[in-house]
């Protein structure tokens, strides 16, 4: 049998010569209904064209690497697809595999997307997530109400709710929105928020609000809606943190009382149960020191039934911080020795705590401190974590922003791992602000680190992010196994938005 390629227009034409008669059983293709032929036994060539072999694949990286056109239908494929890629092959990635399932020579990428648009400038008391079985809720605070989000596992916003302010439901003397934070209790889903005057006077209050799977108020069938009242300081005028039981049938909430004109400012806390009915009576945690302004920090619930809260005293004449941290049982009694880490007073440290779970040991093990670090010599911005927090643990450099960047960073712990995230921004206050806003102007860089991995430094072949002067906060939350989502905001003349980033871990 002799063979010769002839031309035959802008391809070649394989003309093939036998000596002898065949039916052609053994070198034809066999239609196979679309399955792709796996080159057959022995020295059957399974309609290879008398050994002749496919052309290369138009992709060639990741998995593609050396992939040729499958036989499909009686021919090969003309472009390729899956069916020559093979089965790992994505035409956009959707797997955390390790793998360049996409074939464009970059693996596991990064997603940018847009949220939404948002009214207004978002404080980092106004924003929090929570993700469910049913999504991922984010809380968004404004002047009279707080939306609810509700997003997929790919963050695009499904819906929104809205929690109107008492004093819009009632006609009441209006009050400033403080603080919110989406909680989980042993009925679900639930909105806390804090209130005070809207000259950010007395007096202090705070609610929780439940909410359905959905994340919509609960109706009340005469009007209204479901809110149970859990504060009201009559004195007070200062911010809230909040922390629910593992048991989520109890809240602690920790509010700062007093101020420089009525003295002595003292961290306080009290814990009710999911309905506001006090447990604990509120009682100092903290006391006030002569030349000090005590500043709230974080609080957690810890898996034994203790409470661990973290402040900042802030030395005045510029003398430097001070975070200090105390366990308390659930009386809100202080439990052991009192911890404090030194801080500059050039770069307040943000403390965070964060229970990273069974999977890092017992209740006293599993807790790790967050914050933030700047102090000479060099005075580069830092990001350190201290761990062994009962056990003589000291702050570890974790990550470093460069100068004269300022990092605002968010935490959260996946199954004993510690993952961070943060915006590292600045602004040129010598140039003349967009629009003339001076919260527009600024810029910077979102990065996350995985525990015991290297920093990451996200979009980094784009140009700087257009952030907003309250773009302090980073929201974090699993999306699925080996995802993690990312919210933030940025800003533009042309209005503010919530932004996301979807990637990969290790």
């Amino acid at each position: 049998m002799t063979a010769k390629w002839l031309s035959a227009g802008v391809g070649l034409l394989l003309v093939v010569a036998s000596g002898c008669e065949s039916s052609g059983a053994k070198d034809a293709p066999v239609p196979d209904s679309g399955t792709v032929e796996d080159g057959g036994p022995g020295g059957e060539d399974a309609g290879s064209d008398a050994g002749v072999d496919p052309l290369a694949c138009e992709k060639q990286q990741g998995v593609c690497a050396g992939a040729r056109r499958a036989w499909v239908d009686g021919a090969y494929e003309q472009e390729c697809t899956g069916r020559s890629y093979g089965t790992d092959f994505e035409a956009a990635e959707t797997r955390c595999d390790g793998l360049d399932n996409d074939c464009d020579g970059v693996t596991d990428p990064e997603v940018r997307s847009r949220v939404t648009s948002l009214e207004a400038g978002l404080f980092a008391g106004y924003a929090s997530s929570l993700q469910t079985e049913h999504g991922v809720f984010m809380a968004v605070g404004s002047p009279d109400d707080v939306r609810i989000l509700r997003l997929d596992s790919k963050l695009v916003l499904q819906a929104t709710t809205r929690v109107p302010m008492p004093w819009v439901r009632t006609g009441g003397t209006p009050e400033a929105l403080q603080r919110t934070q989406l909680v989980r209790t042993a009925n679900g889903l639930a909105l806390y928020y804090s209130t005070v005057a809207r000259d950010a006077g007395a007096p202090l209050r705070a609610y929780l609000v439940p909410l359905d799977d959905l994340g919509a108020p609960i109706p009340l069938p005469e009007g209204g809606l479901v809110e149970y009242p859990l504060l009201d300081r009559p004195l007070d005028q200062e911010s809230t943190r909040v922390a629910t039981s593992p048991s989520g049938d109890r809240l602690v909430i920790l509010w700062r009382s007093g101020s420089a004109q009525s003295p002595p400012m003292e961290v306080m806390g009290t814990v009710t149960d999911i309905e506001g009915q006090v447990l604990t009576a509120p009682k100092v945690l903290f006391k006030n020191v002569v030349n000090i302004s005590p500043r709230l920090g974080s609080v957690i619930w810890l898996r034994n039934g203790e409470v661990l809260a973290a402040m900042v005293d802030v030395r005045h004449g510029n003398l430097g911080e001070a975070v200090r941290l105390r366990r308390f049982d659930a009386n809100l009694d202080p439990i052991g020795e009192e911890r404090s880490f030194e801080t500059s007073a050039h770069f307040p440290a943000t403390p965070l705590l964060v229970d990273l779970g069974a999977a890092r040991g017992g209740p006293l093990e599993s807790p790790v401190l967050v914050m933030r670090m700047a102090g000479a010599p060099d005075w580069i911005r830092r990001i350190q974590v201290v761990q062994n927090l009962f056990h003589g643990g000291s702050p570890e450099d974790w990550v470093a922003t460069p100068t004269p960047h300022v990092a605002w960073f968010g935490a959260f712990a996946d199954e004993g791992v510690l993952r961070l995230a943060w915006l590292s921004y600045f602004k040129d206050f010598s140039a003349p602000s967009p629009g003339g806003n001076i919260n527009l102007g600024w810029s910077g860089r979102l990065g996350t680190l995985d525990e015991g991995h290297a920093q990451v430094e996200r979009f980094a072949e784009s140009e700087p992010l257009p952030l907003h002067g309250y773009s302090q906060w980073v929201l974090m939350e699993k999306l699925e196994p080996r995802r993690m989502g990312a919210l933030y905001m940025t800003a533009t003349t042309d209005g503010v938005s919530l932004d996301a980033v979807r990637y990969c871990t290790p």
